[in-house]
């Protein structure tokens, strides 16, 4: 996807509130084996069992892109780019 493809993506999640667009989930898949004893182990972190979820840093949990919760906080501008 182009960056400006990127961009206007993430400002229409954005609008939504969804988790895709918040600061606060953890994108980096590495982070989430690090946090979740036992999911490198079975070979989780990196495979369909977890798809496109992350860790929310906030709630310490699983969160699915569309997901939403009223702590949203936006992804600072450069990282839309």
């Amino acid at each position: 996807m182009s960056a400006a493809g990127r961009a206007a993506a993430l400002a229409q999640l954005e609008r939504a509130r969804c988790c895709a667009a918040c600061r606060l989930r953890a994108d980096d898949r590495h982070s989430m084996e690090q946090s979740i004893a036992g999911l490198a182990v079975f070979g989780s972190g990196f495979g369909d069992a977890v798809a496109a979820s992350r860790l929310c840093t906030l709630h310490d949990r699983l969160v699915s892109p569309r997901d939403t919760c009223s702590q949203f906080q936006p992804l600072p501008a450069s990282a839309s780019a």
